[in-house]
């Protein structure tokens, strides 16, 4: 039998093999509110006051400095109103009833005396030329002489009647054209097709060539040696931008009446804005932020931001964002 060991030396053995208490478990539902929390001396709580009041005078001045911004951030859609812009809201006046224009001696052209205001593809001139050409030819024969020489022998009474009739049937005709070829009663496609021509005959290289100063150091189109230009100028990035503007407030006012449920044309217009922004950083490249890139600029009325940063679209059409890349 083996020899047993000291009772003495067994504490000593063991010592190192003691475990530590377990510690006490809350099992209560109850937080544990802390002692500072329950009851704060009179210091914490003069201090947590004047924290709480900076606290919220900055929350305040963030909201404030916030706003400032979205009101002065321009919409990199519809951008902001200017006369280039506004003019496409605006459409002629429909023309008056024809017996009430006469009755009141009224102009029946009054605000329609414009190019781009005649549907048809007609201009005043040419429409006032026809009118008069059809009043000729329309005019009724009247002999002068009798067949024996002398004009002494001629109804002057059936001739005035004749005259007068004419010019009624005349002045009817012309009020009939002119709301033929007034803009007020043509289609969408037709009011286009204007817009298109007024961008046309404003940002086209034919007339800005003309009416625009030239760059320092930019050459001489005329001493250029490329082949002169055949017509209008309809490709150049300037048109092109124009155009998509025209297109992308037509569509946006289109949603407006829509809502969210055409989600077709939103798409549309989703593309159209980013197809604008990339002609619109092409030629700010292209022209080194020139003359001809300003210009277009202050006429569909963006800023850089709407054309360097990113263009976030939303459910909602006036909720467009503009971040950093």
């Amino acid at each position: 039998m083996p020899p047993r060991m000291p009772t003495t030396k067994l504490p000593s053995c063991l010592s190192s093999l003691r475990i530590p208490p377990t510690p006490k478990l809350h099992f209560s539902t109850t937080p544990i509110i802390l002692k500072k929390t329950a009851n704060p001396r009179p210091n914490d709580l003069v201090k947590w006051a004047k924290s709480e009041k900076i606290r919220i005078e900055n929350l305040e001045k963030r909201e404030e400095r916030k706003q400032e911004r979205l009101s002065s951030r321009v919409d990199p859609v519809l951008g902001t109103d200017t006369k280039f812009v506004e003019s496409f809201d605006v459409q002629p006046p429909p023309l008056p009833p024809v017996d009430w224009a006469r009755a009141n001696n009224v102009d029946p052209l009054a605000g329609h005396t414009e190019k781009t205001h005649l549907n048809h593809y007609l201009t005043p001139e040419d429409l006032a030329e026809a009118l008069e050409r059809s009043y000729h030819l329309t005019k009724p024969y009247i002999n002068n002489l009798t067949e024996s020489g002398s004009a002494d022998f001629r109804d002057r009474q059936t001739e005035e009647g004749l005259v007068s009739a004419h010019k009624e049937a005349h002045d009817r005709a012309v009020a009939a054209i002119q709301r033929i070829a007034s803009l007020s009663i043509g289609s969408r496609s037709d009011k286009m097709r204007v817009q298109k021509a007024k961008c046309i005959d404003l940002f086209g290289r034919h007339v800005t060539d003309r009416t625009l100063p030239r760059d320092p150091g930019a050459p001489d189109p005329a001493e250029s040696n490329k082949t002169p230009r055949a017509g209008p100028d309809t490709g150049s990035s300037e048109v092109q931008i124009a155009i998509l503007t025209v297109k992308i407030r037509n569509l946006a006012r289109h949603l407006e009446l829509k809502g969210p449920t055409d989600k077709h044309n939103k798409r549309n217009l989703r593309l159209l804005v980013h197809k604008r922004q990339k002609l619109l950083k092409y030629l700010k490249r292209k022209e080194k932020g020139g003359i001809r890139w300003r210009n277009v600029m202050e006429a569909i009325g963006l800023d850089d931001d709407a054309v360097q940063r990113e263009v976030m679209m939303f459910d909602s059409l006036r909720e467009l964002v503009s971040g950093d890349m």
